[in-house]
């Protein structure tokens, strides 16, 4: 789902949608503030269905073996594992940190989970189809929900008609109704007793 169509989500949700114009709304104010609130809305859903992503770190005999893991991977929201070989003595002191043997040279990978990539609050003017060209990372699911959580926010302070509130109560009703099986634990047993 790109940028674009978020907005045109969401301001239909808050009956302020005019394709005609260039921004879609005619609020300045919802116009200024919509980037940030989609930010603050995916941060939230992020942690309910995690992205995974792996990225290689290749090391040298001349590069430093304590390895700061937030350094190295821009988008690390939480590590999960690291594959680099079981005959490798490598130490893991904080979640941020890799400790490898002095004499280690090679190419391991990490996985983790990522943060989304984030809106930017105000797009240069010299990329005038920002909104058609940033697509977000999340699942199709947890974008169904985004639209509520931005609509909650941006009329939050609307205390004659109570549509925030409204709205609120809908983002987190589906919310969590999500299924977040893709980072809640899972065991496998094999064999078993017959009872």
């Amino acid at each position: 789902m790109t940028l674009k169509d978020m907005k045109i989500k969401t301001f239909s949700l808050i009956e302020e949608y005019y394709p005609s114009l260039a921004g879609f709304a005619e609020d300045e104010d919802v116009l200024n503030k919509i980037n940030g609130v989609i930010n603050q809305i995916q941060m939230d859903l992020m942690k309910i269905r995690k992205m995974n992503a792996v990225q290689a770190i290749e090391v040298g005999s001349d590069d430093s073996k304590t390895i700061n893991l937030r350094n190295t991977i821009s988008d690390l929201y939480q590590l999960r594992s690291i594959d680099i070989g079981s005959d490798v003595d490598y130490k893991i002191p904080n979640e941020d940190t890799i400790i490898l043997p002095d004499d280690y040279t090679g190419t391991f990978n990490v996985y983790y989970y990522k943060y989304p990539s984030l809106v930017e609050l105000q797009p240069a003017e010299t990329e005038p189809t920002y909104d058609e060209t940033f697509t977000f990372d999340l699942d199709a699911d947890i974008l169904e929900i985004m639209p509520y959580g931005i609509a909650a926010d941006l009329l939050k302070m609307d205390m004659i008609s109570n549509y925030g509130k409204y709205f609120y109560e809908r983002y987190m009703e589906m919310k969590n109704a999500i299924d977040a099986r893709r980072t809640a634990g899972m065991i496998m047993i094999d064999g078993g007793i017959d009872v």
